[in-house]
C-alpha cells in the first residue's frame, strides 16, 4: 500500500545544464521559461553547445515522471523508476516520521494490565516485537513492557546496520550499557538512525516512531515468537514475575516498586544500582531470556 502523501508530477529539465534543475509541470507557462519556446536560442547553455533546432523547443529539453512526498517541507523528487526502493511505495511508510507526524495514525488500544500490546504484532520472550507486512518487509523494536522499565534512554548504538543478522543495539541507561537483540535472523536493510539524535522516541513511541530495525524476513525469522492469546497470557505472567523479582531482590532499597494498581513503577530500571539493573535486564530482556518463558 502506498503512502497517502506520495505524489506524482511530470518535470522538465535541461540535459546539458551543469546543475540539473527540475521544473514541475505545474510551473508551465512561466514567463522566464525559454526551453519550450523559440526563445531557447538565447539561452547561454544552448549557445555554448548549439544543436539543430527541434520544432520550436530546445533539443536539450527532457521530461520525466517523478514522485515526491507531499508531507515534506521541501519536495525532493525521486525518479518513478526508483519508486520500488522507496518506503513510500510499500507498507514501510507506516514507520516514516513524516507519515506519523502528519497522519497521526491511532495505535491499537489493546492492553494487558496497563501495558500496551498491539494485537497485530508478534513478540519474543525477551520483549522485542516484529511486524511482517504483506509486501514482505519487516520492522522490529522493543515492547511497551521493556520501554516502561527503561523509562529514559540516554544513547542508542547499533551493533549492525546491514546484512543477515540477529539485529542488536546497545541502549545506555543511567551510565550502564544494555544490549537488546532480536532473537532470530533477518536480512537487515535499515536502522532507525533518527533515534541516535532523539532516543526519547524509543520509549515514548515503541511501536511507531521508536522502531529499531527494518529488513526482509527469512525462513526462521518468526520462529518461537508469540501472538494472539498466547502472547497476552505470556505478558500477564511476565508482569507477575517482574513484581515477584523486584520484591525478592530489591525490597527496602529504592522505595515503592509498584504503581497503577500493581504495575511496576515506570523507569524503575534507571533507579536501580548497577548490579541490580544488570540482574533485572539479564532475567527479562537479554537474549538468554528467550528460554525463560
Amino acid at each position: 500500500m502506498n503512502c497517502p502523501f506520495l505524489k506524482e508530477t511530470q518535470v522538465k529539465y535541461c540535459q546539458s545544464a551543469a546543475i540539473r534543475k527540475l521544473i514541475p509541470q505545474v510551473y508551465n507557462g512561466r514567463t522566464d521559461e525559454k526551453c519550450s519556446s523559440a526563445g531557447y536560442v538565447s539561452c547561454p547553455v544552448f549557445q555554448a553547445q548549439p544543436a539543430e533546432e527541434a520544432n520550436g523547443r530546445c533539443p536539450f529539453l527532457r521530461e520525466s515522471l517523478m514522485q515526491y512526498c507531499g508531507a515534506a517541507p521541501v519536495a525532493k523528487f525521486v525518479p518513478y523508476s526508483e519508486s520500488l526502493i522507496s518506503r513510500c511505495g510499500n507498507d514501510s511508510h507506516q514507520y516514516c516520521d513524516l507519515y506519523l507526524g502528519m497522519a497521526h495514525p491511532e495505535m491499537s488500544a489493546d492492553e494487558v494490565d496497563g501495558v500496551s500490546m498491539p494485537g497485530w504484532l508478534r513478540y519474543s520472550a525477551n520483549h522485542m516485537w516484529l511486524d511482517v507486512t504483506q509486501d514482505g518487509t519487516c520492522h522490529a523494536g522493543i515492547d511497551a513492557f521493556l520501554s516502561r522499565t527503561l523509562g529514559k534512554v540516554d544513547r542508542i548504538t547499533y551493533v549492525w546496520t546491514k546484512g543477515l543478522r540477529r539485529p542488536a543495539a546497545v541502549l545506555t541507561v543511567a551510565g550502564v550499557d544494555l544490549e537488546v537483540v532480536f532473537p532470530n535472523e533477518f536480512l537487515l536493510t535499515n536502522c532507525n538512525l533518527y533515534l541516535r539524535a532523539d532516543p526519547s522516541k524509543l520509549t515514548a513511541e515503541p511501536y511507531a516512531a521508536g522502531w529499531l530495525f527494518e529488513g526482509t524476513p527469512v525462513p526462521g525469522t518468526t520462529a518461537d515468537l508469540m501472538d494472539g492469546a498466547a502472547a497476552r497470557e505470556w505478558m500477564e505472567q511476565e508482569q507477575r514475575r517482574v513484581n515477584e523479582f523486584l520484591q525478592q531482590q530489591m525490597t527496602g532499597s529504592i522505595g515503592p516498586l509498584a504503581a497503577d494498581g500493581g504495575l511496576f513503577a515506570a523507569g524503575i530500571g534507571r533507579e536501580l544500582e548497577r548490579e541490580r539493573k544488570l540482574a533485572l535486564f539479564h532475567e527479562f530482556f537479554s537474549p538468554y531470556a528467550s528460554g525463560k518463558r
